[in-house]
Parts: C-alpha cells; structure tokens; sequence
C-alpha cells in the first residue's frame, strides 16, 4: 500500500491553518483545541494503551457487522438478478426498508436483540447491505445484452454464463458496492456507540464530551478518521487487485 505525499499536503495544511489559528487566540480552545493539544491528548492515551481496547471493539464489531451484509447483500442480490420471482419477493422489501434511516431503527434493535453486540452488529448490518445488494442487481442487469449473446452463441449457459460472463461483468459494480459499505460500517458503529455502548471509539467520544475534555473528545475524531481512511485503502487494494483485469481493458483504448 503505497502513500502519494502529495496527497497529505492538504490535510497538513489545514492542520497548520488551525494551529495557527488556535495560538492566535481567535478561536476558544474549548470549542476547538489546536491541533497539537489533540495530538498530545490521542499520544498520551497511546501510551498508556487506552486507546487501543476501544479502536479493537470497534473494528471487530463493524468487520463482523459488514461480512454478514456482504454474504447476504450478494445472495439475495444474485437471486433477485437471476429469478424474476425473487425479484418480485425482495425488491418491494428492500425499498421499503433501504429509505428508513439506519438510527431510527436502534431502539428496534436494542428491544429485539438487547444492548449487547448482537444489535450493534444487527444495526451495521443493516447500513452495509443495501450498497451490496443494489450494486450486486445492479451489475447484473446491466451487462450489455449483446456479451451474453455472444457468450450464448459460444455455447455459454447456466452456470458457465453466470460464472464465466455475468459475474465478472458485474463485479466492478459489486465491488463499488462493499467499497461504499466500509465507511457505512464505520458510520454506524461509532453512531451507535455514542448512543449505547461503554466500549468502543464511538463511546471514548461521547464520554470525553460529557466531561467537557474537548482535547480527547477531538482525538477520538482523529482517530475515527485514520480508521475510516485505513478500511478505505484497504478496500481500494483489494479492489485492485480484484479488479486489475478490468483496470487494464479500460486502460486499453487510452493512447
């Protein structure tokens, strides 16, 4: 995973911008502490292994989250491409439900599954599948028609033509789709965190606000970002590699 420096001059500058500003005096530290007080705050509780606990839970818990809404987003995205009855089951369902802000549905959760990990993990669920599944459909139904006729003319049926043709054709539009979910597993479980949770970076944010520690209620955003960043680079490796085969056909024709 390669880091372009170029790239980091505009986030280092709005860090120097808000420093600046800070030392000034023009901006109440308590409502927005200079960067190096956040930084000192995120180093400290780095040292005494705090932070730690809170970034695991968190992680495992979206990780867990967003791997049941992938294996479910792609099976029943695939029925509902391949059966026309599946489609007319699940496609009202799924634009019922998409629309319903994920948050709305946490005191659902929390009375079906209770407190514990199982709603938070039923909650990221629900934020990750809809990306998966309508990008699955998506990619499906728009493989150019005259693909599979040629594939079909070749002799391409059944599982060959899903396997070799419509799966393949359809997977940058899949992999879209589980690349948008990472930042919604983030977004939900550092949501519903702060909202019911004694563990967790969603939590170490709320709890540093609640105590007016401004200083660590920003490191603890810092630290949301890097995570949110990180799954991002990961998922955009593994798209690439994924997906080099496509990378290189489109690259093809630019000259």
């Amino acid at each position: 995973m390669t880091i372009n420096w170029r790239k980091t001059l505009s986030p280092l500058g709005v860090l120097l911008i808000c420093e600046m500003i800070g030392r000034a005096g023009l901006i109440d530290p308590f409502f927005l502490p200079t960067p190096s007080a956040m930084l000192t705050s995120l180093w400290g509780m780095t040292i005494t292994g705090e932070i730690f606990p809170h970034v695991g839970i968190s992680i495992l818990r979206a990780l867990s989250g967003y791997l049941i809404a992938a294996v479910l987003g792609l099976f029943i995205g695939l029925l509902v491409a391949w059966s026309r009855i599946f489609e007319t089951i699940f496609d009202p369902l799924i634009e019922l439900i998409r629309p319903i802000s994920t948050f709305a549905l946490v005191p659902v959760m929390f009375v079906w599954f209770g407190i514990g990990n199982a709603s938070k993990t039923a909650i990221i669920v629900k934020g990750c599948f809809f990306p998966i599944v309508i990008n699955t459909i998506a990619g499906i139904k728009g493989v150019d028609a005259r693909l599979v006729q040629a594939a079909r003319s070749l002799g391409a049926e059944g599982r060959r033509l899903w396997t070799m043709v419509l799966i393949p054709s359809a997977m940058p539009s899949i992999i879209t789709g589980m690349r948008i979910s990472t930042a919604m597993s983030m977004l939900s479980i550092v949501g519903v965190e702060m909202l019911a949770a004694d563990s967790g970076i969603g939590f170490l944010v709320i709890d540093a606000q609640r105590t007016f520690a401004t200083d660590r209620m920003f490191a603890g955003i810092i630290v949301i970002s890097l995570m949110g960043f990180f799954l991002d680079r990961v998922a955009r490796l593994v798209q690439k590699r994924v997906l080099s085969w496509h990378t290189e056909t489109s690259m093809a024709g630019i000259g």
